[in-house]
Formats: structure tokens, sequence, C-alpha cells
């Protein structure tokens, strides 16, 4: 394949922007779909993320595009200064991926932008430029690609284009008249801007660095960037790549640079968008490699390919993926765990970020701790279990790992970015204020942006919820993890008649220790119904009891039997009948447990 008639680039916006559907009517253009008839939203596979409107996995495709004779001259022109021979029209492979905007898959968005030359990055002007806007923007500055701004649905009624405008000069620096207008969903403009994909994003001929590009020298040493990957059931993982430099074919022996895994190629191919087999792909190409391996964590994105017997120097901007975020997960009907166990480990085998083991509690019987890249993820997770496997579970608040060294807890910090009306501003920063989040520096050039510090555990709470109702739902928030930093903390423990109860134990901060104690404690009570004997529920921490609640018992008239009152007027017979009934339910408290129904647990993990 001629090298110099490939474009490679992606869309990136923020979440529910239209990536998906600008997608679809490049798909239309270059004849891999047939306008009207498909489905919206055609590279989002999974039926979760259709309904949601939102992109929970990036999509490949290779598309062929022509243009004529005249437009040929005039691209050529611009990009060479060089005349062209007439003809009648050249062919261009444009190898697009369409990203997940969400920030709990940043890490795939990042090994993405390594992959190509160029971006499109797309804001919606009925909301304007939002967080994930600018924290994709900066990786895409970072890689030095090209950059496309695009304002997308500018024939809705409340579109605001000049504002969006502004807010994209200032941001990026650039002129007004490089600043697309389109409709993605009725088509406007969209075959102006992918000539323009062609005209403006050049050739393969660099790899995405940090902080910048670096030339790569042209030769036949193999290098391809893993940056996504799934398993199939007859050709094993199959591993999205860039080749970088080199080409890999069928029956070549590969070896990975990080996990050291090593695989015969079973099959090589492009996405049109379904996997289409190739003979070979080479320097500049996007396409995937079907490795036969049969488990989906010995592929890592970001890992680079090799040839098997030759030392192969890693490509950059490699780390391991790991869960931001951890919760247990518990069938309501025990007989269902091993249901259970099958649908994680299928669920694990396309999910490379996706970590369990086995628990057991006594209370929920045996299950799962899940480790997941954030709260969307794990609510993912969480309704594909339940609708594809058909599955009832209980799963048990997500929560941060804190790191404990010598007995001392380390707590992980996030640097967020809140992207806000001026008339929100000091609404947020008081919110933050309450959230323990430390000022790091705020912009108000053309929207405020504040940039903080928030611990992890204070973030995953209800701090989103509570930003988007101070600011009637116009703020928007991106965040990366930043660092650990030691704090005064220990297990908070939920006793029931002194028995600690292990699905309710949290770690927490000193000084949230006392309100979160009395919370738990609280709806505790209101959950467990009365049984036979009092319940003492009670919040611990630091071996001090810091809150406490009181079921008191059922009480059955020892004085009636039957309707009528049980000897004559004797009271020291009544006496002794209460004694008896008193000594009954001490003996009770000594041997009996708390029976606590799984739907107590179910409420006491629903949010509020």
């Amino acid at each position: 394949m001629d090298v110099s008639r490939i474009r490679n680039f992606a869309i990136i916006a923020h979440v529910d922007h239209g990536k998906s559907t600008l997608a679809d009517r490049f798909l239309e253009l270059t004849g891999v779909v047939k306008a009207g008839g498909h489905e919206e939203q055609f590279l989002d596979r999974n039926p979760i993320s259709r309904e949601r409107g939102i992109t929970i996995k990036l999509a490949p495709v290779t598309m062929k595009y022509k243009l004529t004779n005249s437009k040929i001259n005039e691209l050529t022109n611009l990009l060479t200064r060089e005349p062209v021979n007439p003809i009648i029209s050249q062919e261009y492979t444009l190898n697009l991926i369409d990203t997940p905007g969400h920030v709990d898959f940043s890490y795939e968005v990042d090994r993405t932008l390594a992959c190509v030359e160029g971006v499109i990055l797309l804001v919606d002007c009925t909301q304007g430029v939002q967080a994930q806007t600018i924290a994709n923007a900066y990786k895409a500055i970072e890689k030095n690609l090209v950059i496309i701004p695009v304002i997308n649905k500018v024939d809705m009624a409340n579109a605001q284009v000049e504002k969006t405008k502004k807010q994209l000069m200032g941001f990026l620096g650039i002129d007004e008249s490089e600043i697309f207008e389109i409709s993605a969903k009725t088509g406007l403009n969209v075959e102006k801007l992918l000539k323009t994909v062609v005209e403006k994003i050049p050739a393969p001929n660099k790899i995405a660095t940090s902080p910048g590009f670096a030339e790569v020298p042209r030769n036949d040493k193999l290098r391809a960037l893993i940056f996504d990957s799934y398993y199939d059931s007859h050709k094993g993982v199959i591993a999205f790549i860039r080749v970088i430099n080199g080409s890999i074919n069928k029956g070549k022996e590969i070896k990975m640079v990080h996990t050291g895994e090593s695989f015969k190629v079973l099959e090589t191919g492009i996405f049109k968008p379904d996997l289409s087999p190739t003979d070979t792909l080479s320097y500049g190409e996007i396409g995937y490699v079907a490795t036969n391996l049969k488990d989906i964590h010995k592929v890592e994105i970001g890992d680079t390919m090799g040839e098997a017997r030759i030392e192969t120097e890693p490509l950059p901007g490699y780390k391991k993926v790991k869960p931001m975020v951890y919760a247990s997960v518990f069938p309501t009907d025990t007989q269902d765990y091993l249901n259970l166990k099958k649908a994680l480990e299928k669920l694990y085998l396309n999910d490379s970020a996706l970590q369990f083991s086995s628990i057991f509690s006594k209370a929920l019987g045996a299950g799962f701790r899940v480790g997941f890249l954030g709260l969307l993820h794990a609510d993912v997770v969480r309704e594909r279990l339940e609708r594809e496997y058909e599955l009832s579970i209980v799963l048990t608040p997500p929560q941060v790992e804190y790191k404990i060294e010598n007995g001392e807890f380390y707590e992980p910090y996030a640097k967020i970015l809140i992207l806000t009306p001026e008339e929100y501003m000091g609404a947020i920063m008081k919110l933050c204020d309450d959230y323990r989040a430390t000022f790091i520096t705020m912009d108000n050039r053309n929207q405020v942006s504040l940039t903080y510090e928030i611990p992890m555990s204070e973030m995953i709470s209800d701090f989103f919820d509570n930003l988007k109702s101070v600011t009637s739902g116009y703020a928007s928030l991106d965040w990366e993890l930043s660092r650990y930093q030691h704090v005064d903390a220990d297990k908070l423990e939920l006793l029931l008649n002194m028995e600690p109860i292990e699905e309710f134990s949290e770690v927490v901060v000193k000084e949230r220790a006392m309100k979160r104690g009395a919370e738990l404690t609280k709806k505790l009570h209101g959950v467990i119904p009365r049984q036979q004997f009092e319940i003492r529920i009670q919040a611990r921490y630091k071996g001090k009891i810091l809150a406490s609640e009181r079921i008191a018992p059922f009480r059955k008239d020892v004085l009636m039997h039957k309707g009528k009152l049980v000897g004559g007027g004797d009271f020291s017979r009544k006496r002794k009948l209460l004694e008896q009934q008193k000594e009954g339910k001490k003996l009770m408290k000594s041997v009996g447990t708390v029976e606590i129904p799984k739907e107590a647990f179910m409420k006491m993990f629903k949010k509020n």
C-alpha cells in the first residue's frame, strides 16, 4: 500500500457530543454502510452504550475514499507544492478510531492518540467546551497531533455557535476560519470535513512520544503498538495494533516486549468494521492480529509487538492499567454463585481492566471482590451482569483502595478539572471545600476553569451528583490519579450485638468517622426487622464507639394466654412470670444471631 495515501485519525470529544453520529456519516460517505440501512451509532455495538448515548469502547474502522482529479490537484498543491499528473481519481485509506468520551477510559484514548497523526476535536455547541474536551485536546497537543476543531449540532434551536467558537479560539489559540460548523445528524458540511481530513492530516511518518513527537526511521524491524484487544472463542485474543515499523503477517513469531508473551500470528487484517483478513499489515497501517492466546490479560494495552528472536525497543507511554475503585458482588440466590463466576469470567475475557477474586461473607455467602476503572465502569459491568446473564446481584458501594505501610494509611488523590459558567463559581468552591479538596488554579478567560486536588474517596461518593446539582447541570468534570498522601484513617466497623459485619465496614478518615458512623447506624436501624431479642447497632472506630442505635425486641405478654389473664390477681405470680421472661431474653441475647435479610443489604447499598 502507498503510505502517502493513508490517513490515521481519531474523533475525540466530551461524553454525548456526537462522536458516533459523525462516524456514521463518514461510514455512509465512504460506502462502508448504506444511508438509512443501518442502526444509528453503528460502531457502538454494545446495546448499553447505544441506549445511554455514550461510547464506552473504542471502535476502529478502515474506509476507502476517492477524490476527483480537481480535488487531488488542489490538495497536492497545498501539501507538496508540486503539480500532479492529470488522472481521474485517487483512492485514500482512512483509518478512523471512534474513542470513548468518559474519563474512566482515558488510558484507551491516550493509546489511541499514539496511533494516529491527527484528530477531529468535536464540540456540541448546545453545551460548549467541557472538561473532557480540554483533557483530550491536551493529550493531542502533547503528542503534536494535527487538530481539526469542529462545532457540532449547529442545526439545533438552542445552538450557541458564536459562543462556542470563542471558547475554542481562546482555548486552542486558533483563527475562526479554522473551525468547522457541522451537523452530524443531518450531514451538513460532513463531506467537506472528510476532505479536510485528507488535506490537513499527514500520512504516517511519526510516532507519538511524551511530551512531543520523534521521527521514526523507516526499516524492516517490526514494532507495533497495541491499543485495544478482545477475546474471540475461535481465534483467541484479537489485538488492535498500529504498525510503527516493518510488517506483520500470518505465521510470524511475535513477542510482546512488556509481558514477554510469545505467539505465532494466526491471522492479520483490517476493520470494515468487522474483521477482514489481509495478507499483511505494513508500516503506517492500523489493523488487528489474531494471536490464538486464550487469556486477554497476556495482551496489554500500550504494549509493543516485536519479532520473537530480535531485541525490540518498547514504544513510549506504556503503563499497566489498574482498577481505581473496588466493590463486592454477591448473587442474591446462593445457588447462582457458579453462574456469577462464569459471567465474570466471560466479561474478564473482553475487558482487560476488569479484575476479580473470590471472597466469602458470613451474611451473603460466596461472592467476588471486583476492581473497576471508575463508577461508570462499575455501573456498566453491573448492568451487563443483570441483563446479559440474567443475574440478580448485590453490589456493595465502590470504595477506593488505601495503601497501608507500617500501619499507616495513604489515601489516593485525584487532580480534577471543573468547567463551569461563572455564576456557579462560588457554589463550586464551597462544595470543593466541603469535600476536602485543595485549590490549585483557576482560569476564567472564556468560562471558569477550576483545578483542584481531591481525595478519591470523596470524589466517588456523591461529589459529582452535588456538583451537577449546585450548577443546574452545567458543570463538567475530568480527573486523573495524581498521588497518595498520608492520612489519619482507620477502619470504621459496624457491630451488631458486638459482632462486626465486614460488608458494612469501610476505611474512613478521622474527620469523617463520626458523621459516617451515625449515617450507617441510622440507615441499618431502618432496614433490619425487629426480632425476638434486642439488637444493638454500633459504629466502632479506633476502639471507640462513635454512634449507636437500638432495635427493641418483640414483646410477648406472658400474663395473657389465649386472650385470658393467666392466674388470678396474685401479683407475686405475675412478677415471677415476668422475671422468667426477662431471663429468657438474656439467654436469647447470648446465643441468638441477628438475622439480616438480603433486602436489607440491597437497601443499605442503594444510593439515596
